[in-house]
């Protein structure tokens, strides 16, 4: 098994171990059986009576990892503009740890990007979505699993020869009815009021 077939394997594991109630993963708030927690920076530091400055280092500005007795505290910077940033630094950070590193090398890196990228972007229910022509590009992974541009470029030409384990199989009953509601959900449509058009802006 290649480093980044572990990483997916592992993803799709911590996934089946998740209530599934949407189909954008929330790393945020992910069941790691108490041995990953994640916080803000800006949150901690001030549980602590520290500075956010304290966490950062000059290079790392997006995520820290502090280590304790059975448990990883994952800290992110919660000022970064970018929400998929955010999300995409915390399962990175994830990944890591799930993969079990003792450094941050290439190697290392691009497992734990592969775990990220399998993490918030399931390949059996993007695959889903691509069948039944919900997916026609990389925006639209953006847009449905909160991904960066980035991210989903990378992810979406890996789409078109994929072909889901057993496992995978497994995790697409647990995502099913979170697929059909994203793919059926109510549509709420306001009636058109002509005086709508020489109104007031509410503030």
């Amino acid at each position: 098994m290649s480093p980044t077939e572990r990483a997916n394997l592992l993803a799709v594991k911590l996934l089946l171990r998740q209530q599934i109630r949407s189909v954008r993963t929330d790393p945020f708030h992910l069941d790691c059986s108490g041995t990953i927690l994640v916080d803000s920076i800006q949150h901690y530091a001030h549980c602590v009576g520290a500075q956010p400055e304290d966490f950062l280092a000059q290079n790392i500005r997006d995520c820290v990892v502090l280590q304790m007795p059975r448990l990883h505290l994952i800290l992110y910077n919660r000022d970064i503009l970018s929400s998929s940033r955010k999300r995409w630094s915390v399962a990175h950070e994830i990944g890591h740890i799930c993969c079990r590193h003792d450094c941050d090398g290439p190697a290392q890196e691009m497992q734990a990007n592969a775990f990220a990228s399998s993490l918030l972007i399931p390949s059996v229910v993007a695959r889903e979505f691509l069948q039944k022509g919900y997916l026609r590009r990389a925006e639209d992974l953006c847009a449905l699993f909160g991904v960066s541009m980035q991210a989903a470029q990378y992810k979406f030409p890996l789409l078109l020869d994929y072909q889901p384990s057993q496992l995978e199989q497994e995790l697409l009953l647990r995502y099913r009815p979170a697929i059909e509601e994203q793919l059926h959900g109510p549509i709420i449509d306001l009636p058109y009021h002509r005086s709508f058009e020489h109104s007031p802006l509410l503030l």
